[in-house]
C-alpha cells in the first residue's frame, strides 16, 4: 500500500470506522515497519496492546497519563476526554496519533478538519444535494464525506465509501473530485458518474462527460460507457467498455446479475432484504442468471426467480426454500 492509502485506512481507524479485518491490517502494516512516516513504531504501541490487539484499560490510563505531560498538552486532553465517550478503540487511535509526534499529529488534524458534513444511506437509497448544485445519490449502506473547505478550495473534495451516483455542477475553475479508500481518485469538472468504492478495489462508469482517474501513479481519461476499475492488491486500472444501464441498475432500485451463480444472486439477495434462502437442489445451485430483480420488493424478487428458473418459492420456518419445479 502507498503511504497515501495507509493514510487513509489510519484516518479511518481514528473516526472508528474499521471492520476487525481492516484493523488487523493496518496493526500488520504497523509490524512490517514500511511506513515509518506515516505510522508510529509498532514496538512503541506493542507494550499496551493484549494478544487480541485490543488495548488494556489500565495500559490505555498509563498511556494519557504520560500524553497529558506532553507539550501537546490541550489536545491530549480534549483527545482523552473523546475516549471516554466512544470506548477502547478510539483510545488506541488517540494513543497511536500522539506516540507519533507532533508532526504526524498535525497532518492528521488537518486531514480531520478537511471533513466537515458525513452523508449516509443507511437503510434505504438517498439523494443529496451540495452546496455547489453537485446531486449525489447513495445507495444503501454507502457514505460520503465532504470537505468543510468544498466552497473555498480551488477543487471540490469528497470521499465516498460504497456505490454512489454523481451529477456534478459544471465548474471549469473548480475540479470536483472524488477519493476512494482503494486509492483511486476520479477528477471531473462537470458531468454523471457512477461510483463504486471499498477497501480493495474502486471502479468508476461514466455516463455523460468526461473523467480522469488517477490511481498508483497511473492516469487515463474516460469516454461516456466505459468503466475503469482499481484493485488495490495488483496496483493496476483496467478500462473497458460497459454497459451503464446494468451498473446504474442500483439507482432504479434493481439488483444487476450478469451470468452470476444462483448462490451469488442468493446471497446478494439475502444481504438486501436480511432475510434467509435456501436452495434445496444441488443442480439447480448451479444454473446461471443473468437479469435484474427489484431491491425494494422482497416478494416481487422470488416472483422474478420463479419466472426465470422455473421454480418454485416457499416460506418454511422463517426461511425461503428454492426447489426445481416439480412439472420439470
Amino acid at each position: 500500500m502507498t503511504n497515501q492509502e495507509v493514510t487513509e485506512l489510519y484516518l479511518k481507524f481514528v473516526h472508528g470506522q474499521c471492520t476487525q479485518a481492516e484493523i488487523d491490517l493496518l496493526l500488520s502494516i504497523i509490524k512490517a515497519d514500511k511506513h515509518q512516516d506515516a505510522l508510529p513504531d509498532y514496538d512503541l504501541i506493542a507494550p499496551f496492546i493484549s494478544d487480541r490487539d485490543v488495548l488494556e484499560a489500565d495500559a490505555s490510563d498509563r498511556i494519557f497519563a504520560t500524553i497529558v505531560t506532553t507539550d501537546h498538552e490541550s489536545t491530549a486532553h480534549a483527545v482523552a476526554d473523546t475516549r471516554f465517550r466512544v470506548g477502547k478503540w478510539w483510545a488506541i487511535a488517540a494513543s497511536l496519533l500522539l506516540l507519533s509526534g507532533a508532526y504526524y499529529l498535525l497532518t492528521v488534524q488537518q486531514n480531520v478538519k478537511s471533513i466537515k458534513t458525513l452523508y449516509r444511506a443507511v437503510d434505504e437509497k438517498k439523494i443529496y444535494r451540495l452546496s455547489d448544485g453537485t446531486q449525489v445519490t447513495l445507495d444503501r449502506g454507502s457514505e460520503l464525506e465532504v470537505s468543510n473547505r468544498f466552497d473555498t478550495d480551488s477543487t471540490r473534495e469528497v470521499w465516498i465509501k460504497g456505490d454512489g451516483y454523481f451529477n456534478v455542477a459544471h465548474d471549469a475553475k473548480k475540479p470536483f473530485i472524488v477519493h476512494t479508500l482503494a486509492g483511486m481518485n476520479v477528477k471531473v469538472l462537470g458531468t454523471e458518474f457512477n461510483v463504486s468504492a471499498w477497501m480493495d478495489k474502486a471502479y468508476v462508469v461514466l455516463n455523460k462527460g468526461s473523467v480522469e482517474v488517477v490511481a498508483a501513479d497511473q492516469q487515463l481519461r474516460l469516454v461516456p460507457g466505459e468503466r475503469a476499475l482499481f484493485s488495490a492488491a495488483d496496483h493496476r486500472i483496467e478500462k473497458k467498455s460497459v454497459d451503464t444501464v446494468f451498473y446504474n441498475a442500483w439507482k432504479n432500485n434493481l439488483l444487476a446479475f450478469d451470468n452470476d451463480g444462483l448462490k451469488d444472486v442468493i446471497r446478494k439477495i439475502e444481504r438486501n432484504y436480511s432475510c434467509s434462502i435456501v436452495i434445496a437442489d444441488a443442480k439447480l445451485a448451479l444454473i446461471s442468471f443473468t437479469g435484474y430483480v427489484p431491491k425494494n420488493d422482497l416478494e416481487l424478487a422470488l416472483q422474478t426467480l420463479r419466472n426465470a428458473l422455473n421454480c418454485t418459492v416457499d416460506r418454511v420456518d422463517g426461511r425461503y426454500i428454492i426447489k426445481p419445479n416439480q412439472l420439470n
